[in-house]
């Protein structure tokens, strides 16, 4: 699947970024990219987006942003045989007001489908941000195919209890997991030097985004064992023994259940989703197609829709992952918390006044 990711503002933009860092660094490119933002220094930094698709645009007042040369620059950029335009956000940002506005110009212009991936704001940035991010979801859920949440509340408690110092490389390793999370979709039917026996192309993937709301991407993987005679050569062995079949199911289940409900880019209720998409990645002798199907049947009887779209991925690497794609999320309990407080943001407040002259108890 190929796509034009487009970041806007400080986080849209390093998440946009990661994105084409990742996929410059693979055997096959799945995507173009550009970066806009009002913030000389931010887009400064970028390292992977080429400068001459970084768009800065003086901070005349907010959301002082020209949508007809951003429009004219990215319809000069590469884009044929583009599947879908990823707008890249950090919803509690400033240009999250631009965003909305954006995402009409990106419908208006393009006939590709237009999704967002949208990171959610920590707790710790306060209620006035969380209320921006409450007001950036809900305007743009209308305007778009999806919007696939990635929150940073969730992944930033878990990656900084593994790291010695996560200050300043926090941020990084939260972009680069989202990063992680979409190339992995993109991956999926695009040409490999071997075809899964069940192959998602592109279209299965837009398939189960198209018009369902907010979606999450969960992952897991499990590092395969080292012959050492494949650490001699440098390359796997096709002739040593593959892993028992029993043992590769199981590791199978376990690994879609640890990406529906661990490492799922925003904690959700799988019961109340309506499409999911399942692939099944790694080496082709590893690939357990029991575990497969005993998977494909878990998750058809535990989501809400009846549309399972599934698929395997033979791919020359020393782990085995699974990916689940959810969508039509029902109950996303950090969505809900983004939007109460919005809400009490836009409460006014009540004073109790009191007459001095009254007289006391």
């Amino acid at each position: 699947m190929r796509i034009l990711a487009i970041g806007l503002g400080g986080a849209g933009g390093r998440l946009a970024d990661a994105l084409y860092r990742r996929d410059r660094a693979g055997r096959v490119s799945c995507v173009e990219a550009a970066a806009i933002d009002t913030d000389a220094q931010a887009i400064r930094q970028l390292s992977a987006i080429p400068a001459e698709h970084r768009l800065y645009y003086p901070p005349i007042g907010r959301g002082a942003i020209d949508l007809e040369q951003v429009l004219f620059h990215l319809k000069r950029q590469d884009t044929s045989g583009v599947d879908a335009i990823l707008l890249c956000v950090g919803a509690g940002g400033e240009t999250g007001t631009v965003a909305p506005v954006l995402a009409d110009a990106l419908k208006a212009g393009f006939a590709e489908p237009v999704l967002v991936l949208a990171a959610l704001p920590q707790r710790q940035e306060g209620p006035r941000i969380a209320a921006q991010a409450g007001e950036a979801l809900d305007a743009l859920l209308p305007r778009t195919d999806a919007v696939i949440l990635f929150d940073n509340e969730t992944f930033a408690a878990r990656r900084a209890a593994e790291m010695r110092d996560p200050s300043p490389m926090l941020y990084a390793a939260l972009n680069d997991e989202a990063a992680l999370r979409i190339m992995l979709l993109l991956r999926a039917g695009e040409s490999g030097r071997e075809v899964g026996q069940v192959v998602v192309d592109a279209g299965e993937v837009l398939g189960t985004l198209a018009g369902q709301g907010f979606a999450a991407v969960g992952y897991a993987f499990e590092p395969l064992r080292e012959h050492w005679l494949e650490r001699l050569l440098g390359r796997p062995v096709p002739f040593l023994a593959k892993t028992d079949p029993y043992d590769g199911a199981q590791r199978v289940v376990a690994l879609a259940k640890k990406a529906c409900y661990e490492e799922v880019s925003v904690p959700c209720d799988l019961t109340e989703t309506k499409k999911a998409l399942l692939l099944l990645a790694g080496p082709s002798r590893e690939l357990s197609m029991k575990g497969f199907t005993t998977v494909q049947r878990w998750l058809d009887r535990t989501i809400a829709g009846f549309e399972l779209r599934s698929g395997d991925y033979p791919v020359d690497t020393r782990r085995v992952g699974v990916v689940v794609l959810l969508a039509g999320l029902g109950n996303v309990p950090r969505v809900t918390e983004l939007r109460e407080a919005s809400v009490r943001e836009r409460r006014p407040v009540q004073i109790d006044l009191v007459d001095p002259l009254a007289d006391g108890p």
